[in-house]
């Protein structure tokens, strides 16, 4: 089996920030900032975490996959959650998380829409 290159491989601090970006997600409105995730020094949206991890193919964590997949499973279209059962990577959850905030953005500007047009 060949050996991976330590440039393919997942920085710690990178993987460690996807887990906060994962859980950050469940208590995350689209109406509040969400909480900025660090990365050594500095500190970063979700979205910017997502994008510094969607070039990684290692398999998530298993408690990291659990939770997204708690979230995903409710998804109304079922995708996600098929497409992150088939590759249960760091790249594939990225992809994931940035649709589903995406999707909870989007139904909350339908929802005050809908307010303000009973108003």
């Amino acid at each position: 089996m060949a050996q991976r290159s330590a440039e393919q491989i997942i920085p710690l601090d990178f993987a460690e920030a996807f887990a906060d970006a994962v859980l950050d997600y469940e208590i995350w409105s689209p109406g509040y900032p969400g909480r900025e995730i660090r990365i050594g020094p500095r500190y970063y949206s979700v979205i910017e975490v997502c994008g510094f991890v969607d070039q990684f193919t290692d398999r998530l964590p298993e408690r990291v996959f659990l939770k997204l997949r708690s979230y995903t499973h409710d998804h109304p279209d079922g995708v996600l959650w098929a497409d992150l059962a088939a590759d249960p990577s760091y790249a594939t959850a990225a992809r994931c998380l940035r649709k589903m905030i995406e999707r909870r953005t989007e139904d909350r500007k339908l929802r005050e829409a809908w307010r303000r047009n009973l108003e």
